[in-house]
């Protein structure tokens, strides 16, 4: 028998946890959730599916980010995401670091990347 497997959540420490939660709710409109750790240096958003990203707060040591290294949140509506997190002042881009442009990948997904306040790159794509 082979077991399912299904990411449940991912967890990045930030150095300021109100301006990190600010951005991945404003921003990426995500939902706050219940933090069931209940530690006042960490925050939960839910990113569907029982899923979520846990932002903690603390020591971000010598983390070093790179493009390569990135969260692709899959959305229904990337013009209207786009669009949104233009609004906001927020610069994103194509794959080259085009400022304002929409990539398309190799399989004909459009795609945005943008960093989160402590560099942390998202891909936004469409849902496919």
């Amino acid at each position: 028998m082979t077991a399912s497997l299904r990411i449940n959540h991912l967890s990045i420490m930030v150095r300021d946890l109100t301006r990190s939660a600010d951005f991945y709710h404003r921003v990426l409109r995500l939902p706050e959730i219940e933090c069931k750790a209940r530690k006042p240096n960490i925050r939960w958003f839910g990113i569907g599916d029982d899923q979520s990203i846990h932002l903690i707060e603390g020591d971000f040591g010598q983390t070093y980010v790179t493009m390569s290294t990135h969260l692709c949140i899959a959305v229904t509506d990337l013009d209207a995401t786009v669009a949104h997190i233009a609004t906001t002042g927020t610069k994103y881009g194509d794959l080259a670091r085009n400022e304002g442009r929409i990539y398309t990948r190799a399989d004909g997904v459009r795609s945005i990347y943008l960093q989160d306040p402590d560099g942390y790159w998202l891909e936004i794509s469409e849902d496919y």
